[in-house]
């Protein structure tokens, strides 16, 4: 399950809105393939009902309405396409009684990738309509086993009958959003897995399912389901862990099928946020540990070890990084040292010395090329990236555009199961070496399609509804360098 912005993109807030402008919108999607191969595309559209303008209708209720248009194009070709007005629930108290809508549409696409445009206007208002856009990949070819997207999921129950809601016997009702606050306790969701019967015959094999950290390849042990099943055409996964437990921070739920000899032989991850400010991070599994011999047991400066712990904290979890933060300053050495072998053994138990030199290398370069006036290397947007993701593959540097404030894109071929994906940082002067990250298209991170505005904001009026962002200068290369950076 996919979802995008329309103007800023925070990690779970997918809010259709922009400047000056009042209707409220949540879009996400999901992307299934049926068993002969006829692709299609799921939207689920939230509108919020206090942000839209209604009418008196003759009865003497009232009604508020919304104009959607989506369009799926291929360069400037329309393959698939919807119209309509969406009409909300009548109701008869326009204070307290606004209800949300909740629009589910499907749409046919053959293999390819696509510009998914959305463009949403308040019937009952003169204010100007919404416009975003973003990427979407429909890849299932019949010779892998591939998953569909994850849909995330609100209610379900047995379903009567087919209706637009149903899938394999079941009523879904999605949940749009992939923030789960304190008040939400379980995580449902739904998954289906493509030609296992047509690539393995009769083999069994291992399905599964589990969280874990964004920042850390570690699975969570009580989060973690595994089954052995018999190929079929189509495998659907209705599935949910109870999160009261899981601490605030950032995770993914990954899928997973495996062979008899266990290779990984199809994944698909989502990413989701979990605020549960009452589960704390515990030291109790640190107190087992024994330090004696290992290589933190040489690390006898207390302010050497706190700048390593420190030095942790592009790759910590949330909750890791808050107990460092608000636990380790007044801890002694010898809680310090547990938590840091703890650190380095959950990410490399065979060899956790030499996982933590790797990357104490990597530090050392970061805070070599990136530190600026007031941050170690380590510290800065371009350090953390770099200490979290790795050597992008390519670093687009323009410093001296005449129209455009410095900036550089840094392009990622392969970011685990992603696949090009850029980070876009500018500066307001060379001097400072201080790049602060405007745009991403990677999962978890921050995401603001209009970023040009931000890299021309010395030439260009970031409050104007024009949609010419590059000015018309020589020199200015922005939009080509991002969609191939060189």
């Amino acid at each position: 399950m996919k979802k995008f912005i329309l103007y800023i993109l925070a990690f779970f807030v997918f809010l259709v809105a922009s400047n000056g402008q009042d209707l409220r919108a949540y879009l996400s999607y999901a992307v299934f393939d049926t068993p002969d191969n006829n692709p299609y595309i799921e939207t689920y559209l939230t509108i919020n009902g206090h942000s839209l303008e209604y009418v008196r209708l003759d009865d003497g209720n009232f009604q508020g309405a919304v104009d959607v248009k989506i369009l799926f194009k291929v360069g400037d070709s329309i393959v698939n396409y919807a119209k309509y007005n969406l009409a909300g629930p009548i109701v008869s108290d326009t204070i307290d009684g606004k209800l949300n809508m909740i629009d589910i549409q499907r749409y046919g696409l053959p293999e390819g990738v696509y510009n998914m445009d959305i463009t949403l206007r308040d019937s009952n208002s003169d204010k100007e309509e919404m416009k975003s856009s973003t990427d979407i990949t429909v890849n299932f070819p019949g010779d892998e086993l591939v998953f569909s997207d994850i849909e995330l999921l609100s209610s379900h129950e047995k379903s009567e009958g087919e209706n637009t809601l149903s899938k394999n016997g079941y009523t879904l009702t999605p949940y749009i959003f992939n923030y789960f606050p304190e008040s939400m306790n379980r995580i449902s969701f739904y998954s289906e897995l493509y030609n296992s019967e047509k690539i393995l015959g009769d083999s069994a094999f291992l399905l599964s399912y589990y969280i874990r950290p964004f920042e850390a390849e570690k699975k969570l042990d009580q989060y973690i389901f595994r089954k052995r099943v018999a190929p079929q055409a189509v495998i659907p996964t209705l599935s949910s862990f109870d999160i009261s437990e899981l601490p605030s921070g950032n995770y993914l739920l990954v899928m997973e099928a495996r062979n008899r000899v266990n290779k990984l032989i199809a994944s698909k991850e989502l990413f989701f946020q979990r605020y549960n400010p009452s589960v704390q991070f515990s030291l109790n599994n640190l107190l087992v540990l024994n330090t004696q011999n290992t290589f933190v047991e040489r690390m006898k400066s207390k302010d050497t070890l706190g700048t390593y712990i420190k030095y942790l904290t592009p790759i910590s979890t949330d909750v890791e990084r808050l107990y460092a933060e608000n636990q380790l300053a007044t801890a002694d050495i010898d809680e310090m040292q547990k938590y840091f072998l703890n650190f380095w053994v959950e990410r490399n138990k065979l060899n956790p010395e030499k996982a933590w030199a790797d990357y104490l290398l990597l530090v050392r370069q970061a805070n070599k090329n990136f530190k600026s006036v007031s941050l170690e290397g380590y510290q800065t947007d371009r350090g953390r990236v770099y200490l979290q993701y790795g050597q992008p593959n390519v670093i687009s540097e323009h410093y001296f555009e005449p129209a455009a404030y410095p900036y550089e894109i840094w392009h990622y071929y392969q970011l685990d199961d992603q696949r090009d994906k850029k980070f876009v940082y500018y500066s307001h002067d060379n001097a400072t070496n201080d790049f602060q990250l405007i745009h991403s298209n990677a999962i978890g991170e921050l995401s603001n399609y209009r970023w040009e505005t931000i890299v021309y904001r010395r030439t260009w009026d970031p409050n104007s509804i024009d949609d010419a962002i590059i000015p018309d200068t020589w020199g200015s290369k922005a939009t080509e360098s991002y969609i191939q950076p060189w």
